[in-house]
């Protein structure tokens, strides 16, 4: 059964195609401005520019001194991420129309995107004064205090909200989506607080009640608020899938299973969730199970890089290398940019001594991810285990200086200088890193094990230890 926004979409299409015919024909025609608006609107957010301007230059030709186009040119420099253009041009027709709320408006929008923050906030506060009522300027003013740190003065504008407002669904998104854009989670609280104590069957402020609970890591809390949307609605879906996130994270995973099956929906977006209920089979150690749900997923939707992942762990575990591969290389195929995908798929290759694939998918991994200091860790390791520690050393001292403070990287440079004979370097590195965490010693013997029976190893560690 086709959804009203789909009616809406489909006419909206037959209506553009329509304005693109009598545009290319050259006749005459006429449009009155809600029509050329929303044809406008249409093509601005499929990212369709060129028609847009074309639509613009049309309306603007039978309507010259409409300053509603002249928002809607700013607004297509926005959608191409041109914003100096945008501002250019909004500052310009502010200077013939000083008192549009609405140029001053998009102006703060501006202003924001490119962190001009005090600047957005007067076109805001002047756009304010043109419409003292307006939750979406609250919204923005409140957004823009919170990201100058001025949080007292960003809650002002939350609670200028009349105590009786209605809030409906899509101005609580608005709400917490601010709210957890800058880790408010405590005043979203007291926020949902208010909504439910205003109407207590509110399903959505129960939903994100959860949701917060779940981010705070409070999951019985967060347990109680999901059985409330269960409770409201329970043909909802989402209530019984956050209750399922919540269980698993508790490691109740039967309870969680039971949860996930409530919320499947008998669409593509059951395959995350099948994934979900896969992972829970994986906890419990139960990998038929695991694997029956994670084919399950790939068969709901191809394309979830995620269950080939989870279906090549399992693989893996049993040593099933040739299927663990397979799988792999279909979850990087999907999405090549997760660094994980690469790692795992370098391990199996280290364990088949494939030396170049492994360390190509190594070197992917690092170059997806060169704030993690564990791909660089494991890369070193493989080059070690394939005997090539004069280059895993090498690798170490390249990657230093970018985690010049995580003490690993010197026990680890340490203990392979050991291994190859280079005491006095090696010296130097162990007490750098005993420097830096001198409880963490035992890393040096798990990579060079002999040094444990080392007299001069053992007094430098007893240096920092005892």
């Amino acid at each position: 059964m086709m959804e009203n926004d789909d009616f809406i979409n489909e006419g909206m299409d037959e209506r553009a195609r329509n304005f693109e015919r009598l545009l290319n024909s050259g006749d005459n025609f006429f449009y009155d401005n809600d029509e050329l608006g929303q044809i406008i609107d249409y093509y601005i957010d499929f990212e369709e520019i060129s028609k847009a301007n074309k639509a613009i230059e049309y309306a603007e030709s039978i309507y010259p001194f409409e300053t509603y186009y002249k928002i809607k040119k700013a607004e297509v420099y926005i959608a191409e991420r041109n914003i100096n253009g945008a501002i250019k041009l909004l500052e310009k027709y502010r200077s013939i129309e000083p008192q549009n709320g609405e140029i001053a408006k998009l102006l703060g929008d501006c202003y924001s995107i490119s962190l001009q923050f005090k600047r957005a906030i007067d076109s805001y506060l002047f756009a304010l004064k043109q419409e003292p009522d307006s939750e979406e300027l609250l919204l923005r003013l409140a957004r823009v205090n919170f990201a100058l740190g001025n949080n007292k003065k960003a809650l002002t504008y939350i609670h200028s909200f009349p105590k009786d407002h209605d809030y409906d669904e899509l101005s609580i998104q608005d709400f917490i989506r601010l709210f957890l854009d800058y880790n408010q989670f405590a005043d979203a609280i007291l926020f949902l607080e208010k909504v439910i104590n205003q109407d207590p069957y509110n399903y959505t402020a129960w939903y994100f009640t959860g949701l917060i609970q779940q981010r705070q890591e409070d999951y019985s809390k967060a347990i109680d608020a999901f059985e409330f949307c269960i409770a409201i609605d329970d043909s909802n879906t989402m209530g019984h899938l956050g209750k399922g996130n919540c269980l698993m994270e508790k490691d109740e995973y039967l309870q969680a299973i039971e949860s996930f099956k409530l919320s499947l929906d008998d669409d593509e977006t059951d395959a995350e969730v099948l994934c979900n209920i896969a992972e829970c089979y994986e906890n419990m150690k139960d990998d038929n199970g695991a694997k029956f749900h994670y084919q399950k997923s790939i068969n709901t939707n191809p394309n979830l890089s995620d269950a080939y992942f989870g279906l090549a762990m399992v693989y893996k575990r049993n040593e099933q290398w040739k299927d663990a591969k397979r799988n792999i290389q279909k979850a990087i195929d999907i999405d090549r940019y997760e660094s994980m995908y690469h790692i795992e798929i370098a391990e199996i290759y280290l364990l088949r001594e494939e030396k170049e694939l492994c360390y190509t998918h190594y070197q992917y991994a690092y170059e997806i991810d060169p704030e993690t200091p564990e791909i660089i860790l494991d890369f070193a390791h493989a080059k070690f285990e394939l005997d090539e520690i004069d280059d895993a050393i090498d690798l170490l001292l390249e990657h230093l200086e970018n985690h010049d403070e995580d003490h690993r990287m010197y026990y680890r440079i340490a203990s392979y200088t050991f291994t190859i004979g280079h005491y006095e370097k090696g010296y130097n590195f162990l007490h750098a890193a005993l420097k830096m965490n001198p409880k963490e010693y035992i890393l040096l013997y798990e990579f060079a094990p002999f040094t444990e029976n080392m007299d001069t190893i053992t007094n430098i560690i007893d240096l920092y230890t005892k």
